[in-house]
C-alpha cells in the first residue's frame, strides 16, 4: 500500500492530506514546539520555557450603509496590529532579564531590538523562524515564592513589537 494511503475502520481508503512546503522538505508530521530557542538582539540567544504571542491581527470596523439592502453591518479591515511577545524562562543568578528591562526602564539603553524565535527538528536543524523587529521591553516579572513548593522559578518578560514575519 502506497505511503500516503490509509486505510479506515469501515475499510474505505481516503488519502492523507500533505501540505505542499512540508511534502517537499520531507515532513511527514506537523512541527513540534518543544525545542526552539530566542534570539533578542543584545541578549543573544535565549533557551526559554515558553514564547507566546507571536502573530498578526487585521482588526476590522463596521459601517452601515443606507442602501445597503440588509439589515447586517458591513466589516471593513482597518489597522494590521501585533501582539505582545512574551518569553518565560528559568531564573539564575544572573540578572540578564532583570538588567536589561531596568536599563530600558532607566534610559541607559532605550534601542528597539530584532527577535528571532527559531523551532528546530530532533537533528537540530532550523525548521520554522519568526522574525519581530522593533522589540522592546514592557514587562518584566520575576516567579512567586512558596515554602510549600519545590517549582524552578520562572522570570517572565513581554515585548511590545512593530512586526512579526514567519520566515522559514
Amino acid at each position: 500500500m502506497p505511503e500516503e494511503e490509509r486505510t479506515t475502520l469501515g475499510g474505505a481508503t481516503d488519502i492523507l492530506s500533505a501540505d505542499a512546503a512540508g511534502a517537499a522538505q520531507g515532513l511527514k508530521y506537523p512541527i513540534r514546539g518543544h525545542r526552539f530557542t530566542v534570539a533578542i538582539g543584545k541578549l543573544g540567544v535565549l533557551s526559554c520555557k515558553s514564547v507566546e504571542g507571536f502573530s498578526a491581527e487585521i482588526g476590522t470596523t463596521e459601517y452601515r450603509e443606507g442602501a445597503f439592502a440588509t439589515l447586517g453591518m458591513r466589516k471593513l479591515p482597518t489597522m494590521l496590529t501585533y501582539p505582545d511577545v512574551t518569553i518565560a524562562k528559568g531564573m539564575y543568578s544572573q540578572l540578564t532579564l532583570y538588567n536589561f528591562f531596568m536599563d530600558y526602564l532607566n534610559g541607559k539603553d532605550t534601542s528597539v531590538q530584532e527577535m528571532n524565535i527559531i523551532a528546530y527538528d530532533n537533528a537540530s536543524v532550523e525548521i520554522a523562524k519568526w522574525h519581530a523587529i522593533n522589540v522592546w521591553p514592557t514587562r518584566y516579572e520575576s516567579g512567586g515564592l512558596s515554602a510549600d513548593s519545590a517549582e524552578i522559578l520562572v522570570e517572565t518578560m513581554t515585548f511590545a513589537t512593530e512586526g512579526v514575519w514567519r520566515t522559514l
